[in-house]
C-alpha cells in the first residue's frame, strides 16, 4: 500500500522530488553478487583477505594498511587501491550496460516529478541507461554554484558538479555524485580520511547555502536539492556512517521541520531503528522488488 502522504505529493503538479539513490538500485535488478550492488563484494574483490565489519570507511583504512608496501606511504597505497577500484567498477559497469539494459526501473526518473538524483554509488549506470532512450540527452558535467570558486578544496569543486540529463520539452534532471564517480579516481571517497574532508566540505557548503539563500541568488548544489525538496530514499539503508547525508538531512529538519517529508523504501518497521524515527515508509506490505515496480508504475503515469 502506498503511503497516503506520498500520494498527495505525487498528485501535486508543483512539487518535484530529490532522490537519494543507493546500491539497492543495482541489487534489485542484477542481484547481490555484483560489486555494484554490494560494498562487501567490492571490498573483498580489492582484498580477499579482509575482515569486514560493515563500517566500510574503517574497513577500507585496514585494507590500505594491509596492502601498503614497506616503501609506500599510506596515501600512495590508497591512491593505488582507488585506481584499482575505478578499474573494477568501470569493467562491471560496461558488463551491466551490455547485459542488463532492460532490467532497471529507469521509469522512476521522470523529470515531471524528479529534479535531482543524489547517487551514493560511483557508477553512472542510470545516466547511461537513460542515454539509450529516445528524446534523452546526457550533457557534460556542469557547475552552477559559486561555492567551489571560493575554495581550493577539491571536494568543494566535485560536490558542486552535476551531470544534466535533458528530456523532451527542455525538462531536466541533475545527477550528483557527492562520493565520487567512476571516470575520476581522484573523486572517489572510500576511506575515513577522505570522508572526513568531505564532511568538512559539506558543513561549509551548508553555510554557503544559508548565505546565498538570504541573498536570493541561484546556487545549485546537491545540498540545496536536499534542503528544498521532498526526498525519496531508494535502495539506500542510510548507515549512520553516512555523515554528510545525515548532516544535510538533519540540517533540513532544523530549517523546515515536518513541512518537507522524507520517504524511504524499506520492508519492515522497527521502532528501534533510527531510520524509523526520521523517515516515512514509501509503501507498506510490499517486498523491495514490488516497491520498485509500483514506484515506476506511479511515476510513469505522471505526464
Amino acid at each position: 500500500m502506498i503511503n497516503p502522504k506520498l500520494k498527495l505529493f505525487l498528485d501535486d503538479t508543483n512539487i518535484r522530488f530529490t532522490i537519494i539513490l543507493g546500491s539497492g538500485f543495482h541489487r534489485n535488478s542484477i542481484g547481490g553478487d555484483s560489486i555494484l550492488s554490494s560494498w562487501d563484494k567490492l571490498l573483498l574483490k580489492v582484498s580477499p583477505e579482509a575482515t569486514l565489519t560493515e563500517q566500510y570507511h574503517l574497513d577500507f583504512e585496514k585494507i590500505i594498511q594491509f596492502k601498503k608496501n614497506k616503501t609506500d606511504e599510506s596515501y600512495q597505497s590508497e591512491k593505488k587501491i582507488v585506481k584499482y577500484v575505478q578499474k573494477l567498477i568501470t569493467e562491471e559497469q560496461t558488463k551491466v550496460l551490455k547485459d542488463c539494459t532492460l532490467c532497471y526501473p529507469i521509469g522512476i526518473f521522470n523529470p515531471a516529478k524528479v529534479s535531482d538524483v543524489i547517487s551514493l554509488n560511483f557508477d553512472e549506470v542510470p545516466e547511461l541507461l537513460l542515454r539509450k532512450n529516445n528524446g534523452v540527452r546526457v550533457g557534460n558535467y556542469k557547475n552552477d554554484s559559486s561555492f567551489s570558486t571560493h575554495s581550493k578544496d577539491s571536494y568543494a569543486y566535485l560536490s558542486t558538479r552535476y551531470k544534466p540529463i535533458y528530456f523532451e520539452e527542455n525538462k531536466l534532471i541533475r545527477f550528483w555524485h557527492p562520493h565520487g564517480f567512476v571516470k575520476n579516481n581522484k573523486s572517489i571517497v572510500l576511506g575515513l580520511h577522505r570522508y572526513s574532508h568531505m564532511l568538512d566540505t559539506t558543513i561549509r557548503m551548508r553555510n554557503h547555502h544559508v548565505q546565498h539563500q538570504k541573498l536570493e541568488q541561484k546556487n545549485n548544489t546537491w545540498y540545496k536539492s536536499l534542503i528544498e525538496n521532498p526526498v525519496l530514499i531508494l535502495g539506500a539503508g542510510m548507515s549512520p556512517t553516512e555523515w554528510d547525508m545525515w548532516f544535510a538531512l538533519t540540517s533540513r529538519e532544523r530549517a523546515n521541520g515536518k513541512t518537507l517529508p522524507i520517504f524511504q523504501m524499506r520492508e519492515c518497521e522497527c521502532k528501534k531503528d533510527v531510520q524509523h524515527e526520521w523517515f516515512q515508509p514509501l509503501f507498506t506490505g510490499l517486498k523491495f522488488d514490488e516497491q520498485w515496480k509500483e514506484l515506476e508504475k506511479l511515476f510513469k503515469k505522471i505526464i
